[in-house]
C-alpha cells in the first residue's frame, strides 16, 4: 500500500548518504515521502475497509476516528502517524488486508479485531502525549509503554508478567529520573556537537525504553521503529552519546528502507555475515544496518572537541577501532550480489565517505596499532 515513485527516489539517492553531513534537504524530502506514503496507507486501509466490511457496525468507531485522522492538519496527523504504536497497528493491519484479499478467509477476523482497537489506541496515545510536554525530547519510559510496543519487543526484550517482579526491577539500577537526567545530558551534548545529527534524533527517534536489567547495551528494530532501547549498560557519558547517535542512524535506515529496500528480499537468509567490531554472526541486513550505523559514530567522534583529556582519548580509541571494523566490512557488502540496485548506489556513496576517512586518518591508524576492545562493539 506504499506508492513508489521511481524518479523521485533515483533522484533522492543520487549524491547522497541521508547522513546528517548531507544535504538537510534530502533529509526533509525524505521525511516528506514516508508523511505522504503514511497518509496514503490509511486513507487506502480506509477504502479496503470500507469495501470488505460493508455495514459492520462495530466499525463505526474505525472509520470515524480515520476519517478524523485524514481531516487533521498535517503537524498534528503526522505526529500520530508516525508514532511506534501506531505504525505497529497500521503494519498489523495491511498485512491481515492483503491476506483476507488473497482469499485468506481465516484473516477476516482477525483484521476486524485489529480495526476496532483504533479508537482504544488513538485514547491511549492521546493519553501519554499530555503525560510528556517536552517537544524536543521523547519520553523515557521504563513499564509505562503502549502494549503494541511492549509486544513487539521480544525476544529483544520481555516484560515481567507480575507487578511484584515489575516493583523489585524498578528498585534496581538507576532511577528512571536520574537516567532521563543523563540522557537530557547527553542529548545537549549531541546538539553541540553535531547539530544536524540531533535534529535527525528530534525527528527519528519518539519514544525512549528504558531497560536497566536488558542484556542489550542499547537496541532497536524495524519492527516497532521510531522506538530504542537503552539499558545503562554505557560506562561513560561519551558512550551514552555514541549510543544516542547509533540508534538514531538505525532508525534513519529503517525510514530509508521504508521507501525502498536495501537488501533483495530475495535474498538468502541462511547466509551468516561477521561483524567486525564483535565477530557476531547475522543477516545482510543487519550487517548494512551495522555498518551504516558505526559510520554515523565514526563521524560524530570526529566532532569531539574540547573535552578533558581522558575523554578525548578515548574517543580517538573507539574511532580507530570503528574505521578498521568500516574497512572490513566495506570489503564484505561490496562483494556482495544481494543489495537492491539502490541499496548498491547508497552503498557506492557509503563507501565514498569510509575511503575518505580512511585517508584522513591514515596517520592515526599507523600509530594505533591493532585495538581489540570488544566492549566498544555494536
Amino acid at each position: 500500500m506504499h506508492p513508489k515513485h521511481p524518479a523521485e527516489l533515483d533522484n533522492l539517492f543520487q549524491h547522497n548518504t541521508f547522513m546528517p553531513d548531507a544535504s538537510p534537504n534530502r533529509f526533509s524530502r525524505l521525511l516528506d515521502q514516508i508523511d505522504q506514503d503514511r497518509y496514503t496507507t490509511l486513507a487506502t486501509l480506509y477504502a479496503e475497509a470500507y469495501r470488505l466490511f460493508p455495514a459492520t457496525p462495530e466499525l463505526g468507531g474505525f472509520f470515524a476516528s480515520t476519517a478524523s485522522l485524514i481531516l487533521l492538519p498535517a503537524v498534528e496527523r503526522r505526529a500520530t502517524l508516525n508514532d511506534p504504536a501506531f505504525q505497529i497497528w497500521a503494519r498489523r493491519c495491511v498485512c491481515l488486508t492483503y491476506q483476507v484479499l488473497d482469499g485468506l478467509q481465516s484473516a477476516r477476523g482477525v483484521l476486524l479485531e485489529s480495526l476496532r482497537a483504533l479508537p482504544e489506541l488513538l485514547q491511549r496515545l492521546a493519553r501519554a502525549a499530555a503525560e510528556h510536554q517536552h517537544a524536543n525530547r521523547p519520553p523515557v519510559r521504563r513499564f509505562d509503554i503502549d502494549p503494541l510496543i511492549a509486544a513487539e519487543l521480544a525476544p529483544c526484550y520481555e516484560f515481567p508478567s507480575d507487578e511484584a517482579t515489575r516493583q523489585r526491577l524498578e528498585n534496581t539500577g538507576y532511577s528512571i529520573h536520574f537516567f532521563s537526567d543523563v540522557v537530557n545530558v547527553a542529548l545537549s551534548r549531541i546538539a553541540l556537537t553535531w547539530p544536524g545529527c540531533h535534529e535527525q534524533f528530534r525527528h527519528l527517534v519518539r519514544l525512549i525504553c528504558y531497560l536497566p536489567d536488558s542484556h542489550l547495551r542499547s537496541g532497536s528494530a524495524r519492527r516497532y521503529s521510531g522506538a530504542i532501547l537503552l539499558s545503562a549498560r554505557d560506562h561513560s557519558l561519551l558512550e551514552v552519546e555514541e549510543s544516542l547517535v547509533r540508534e538514531t542512524a538505525h532508525q534513519l535506515l529503517y525510514c530509508i528502507e521504508e521507501i525502498c529496500p536495501i537488501v533483495d528480499p530475495q535474498a538468502d537468509e541462511e547466509r551468516l555475515y561477521f561483524l567486525p567490531w564483535s565477530n557476531r554472526p547475522c543477516g545482510l541486513a543487519e550487517y548494512f544496518q551495522a555498518f551504516f550505523a558505526q559510520l554515523m559514530r565514526l563521524k560524530y567522534l570526529e566532532r569531539v572537541r574540547q573535552r578533558p583529556a581522558s575523554e578525548m582519548q578515548r574517543a580517538e580509541h573507539h574511532l580507530v577501532f570503528i574505521l578498521r571494523g568500516l574497512g572490513r566490512a566495506l570489503a564484505t557488502l561490496t562483494g556482495s550480489r544481494e543489495l537492491t540496485a539502490r541499496g548498491r548506489l547508497l552503498l557506492d556513496n557509503l563507501a565514498e565517505e569510509v575511503l575518505a576517512l580512511e585517508r584522513h586518518h591514515a596517520n592515526l591508524l599507523a600509530r594505533s596499532g591493532q585495538l581489540y576492545d570488544l566492549r566498544l562493539a555494536v
